[in-house]
């Protein structure tokens, strides 16, 4: 049996938001990041335009490079207008040393203000004993469990053997949530080179900024240290692996209810801490912060829910005395209801609060407003000129 090793750990993914101001446009940043990769002779090819993702208008990609630029101009027709963001994908830190992924991280950090949205984290592992399908064994026979994860999902098509000759891939956590991990094996998704098993982390919202502040944070005291960067970003990242994919050993309880306070008493497997020397990264715990928009909808509910529920009821009982049954009557009040607010609501606030949510749902509850908004007030037109007719009953 071979001993592991760990090949490569660091960022794998970053993707970060700039707002357009004096000395920051796409067109600069371009330029910026085209520099760099020619300061440091790494890999690029003639930029691809293409359309924008996540409801921007335009795009320029450099799959060489593993940079991609997603931007809505001002004015410009599009979602998020004055926006632009960067994608630092896992081509381009495969192609960098640690050094250079620093100098790359500190360049970003510098050109803000900006929004971290992802921040991926990988460590490589070589390993002929223990790839992804022994890991998928181990959570389904109840030996390992992940803290603070409820769910793992292994995918890949097995054999008669209960192989994954073609590779396999082990989630722990949701995808939408702001911490996702996963688990497979880089050599069978490359098809080349020795066996390995990839860890990666992928960190979104609350988590990924604070990860980012302390990341920088981080290679500023490297700096200070006289400790090269490179290093001190391995390590970083080896510690926020252990801290974000928390894997404790449950063997003892196989096939038993876990006590309450196993999280407290369980122990990482040997096959895991062996993988690491620092201890796991402290993280933050999630704030629930109040934002505008709940501030606002707390307001509107203590200072006019009597109102709307008083209107409500009395547009119910209108529809009772009609005929209509009481819950189909309330039903239909509180459908009216809702399409007067959506009708008459104010379009800036819809757009500024919808801003508070990452940016791929902020496009589709925008897209949604305009959508629900024309509906109702021809809802609206149509029932003020008596063109929708009598409730219909069965």
């Amino acid at each position: 049996m071979t001993r592991d090793s760990c090949l490569s750990c660091g960022p794998d993914t970053v993707h970060v938001t700039f707002r357009e101001g004096a000395g920051r446009s796409p067109e600069e940043l371009s330029q910026l990041l085209a520099e760099f990769q020619r300061s440091y002779d790494l890999p690029t090819a003639a930029v691809i335009r293409d359309r924008g993702l996540q409801g921007f208008a335009a795009a320029a990609v450099d799959k060489a490079a593993g940079l991609r630029l997603d931007w809505t101009r001002p004015g410009e027709e599009g979602q998020n207008p004055g926006y632009f963001c960067a994608q630092i994908q896992g081509t381009w830190f495969e192609q960098a040393d640690g050094e250079t992924a620093a100098d790359l991280l500190q360049l970003i950090q510098a050109y803000g203000p900006l929004r971290i949205t992802r921040l991926d984290i990988q460590q490589t592992i070589r390993t002929d004993d223990y790839l992804t399908p022994w890991w998928i064994k181990q959570f389904e026979s109840g030996q390992f469990r992940i803290l603070g994860r409820k769910h793992y999902e292994p995918r890949g098509r097995k054999d008669f053997a209960g192989g994954y000759p073609l590779g396999a891939t082990l989630y722990h956590g949701s995808r939408t949530s702001e911490r996702f991990a996963r688990q497979y094996d880089k050599h069978l998704q490359k098809q080349e080179g020795p066996p390995r098993r990839r860890d990666e982390i992928e960190i979104k919202g609350e988590s990924c900024r604070n990860l980012w502040d302390e990341l920088q944070a981080e290679l500023i005291q490297a700096e200070q240290r006289g400790v090269p960067r490179g290093a001190s970003l391995y390590a970083f990242s080896k510690r926020s692996i252990r801290a974000f994919l928390p894997v404790r050993d449950t063997s003892r309880w196989a096939n038993r209810e876990l006590p309450r306070n196993w999280a407290q008493m369980a122990e990482e497997p040997l096959t895991w801490a062996n993988l690491f020397e620092d201890d796991a990264l402290t993280i933050k715990p999630r704030e629930r912060t109040v934002t505008s928009l709940l501030k606002s909808y707390r307001y509107a509910s203590t200072n006019f829910g009597a109102a709307i529920t008083v209107t409500a009821l009395s547009r119910a009982i209108d529809h009772e005395e009609d005929g209509v049954d009481s819950e189909a009557a309330l039903g239909h009040a509180m459908h009216d209801l809702m399409r007067d607010f959506v009708a008459d609501a104010n379009e800036d606030r819809v757009k500024e609060f919808a801003a508070e949510f990452p940016i791929k749902k902020a496009s589709r509850i925008t897209e949604e407003y305009l959508r629900w908004r024309d509906f109702a007030r021809d809802s609206r037109r149509r029932s003020d000129e008596g063109l929708d007719g009598p409730i219909l009953r069965d």
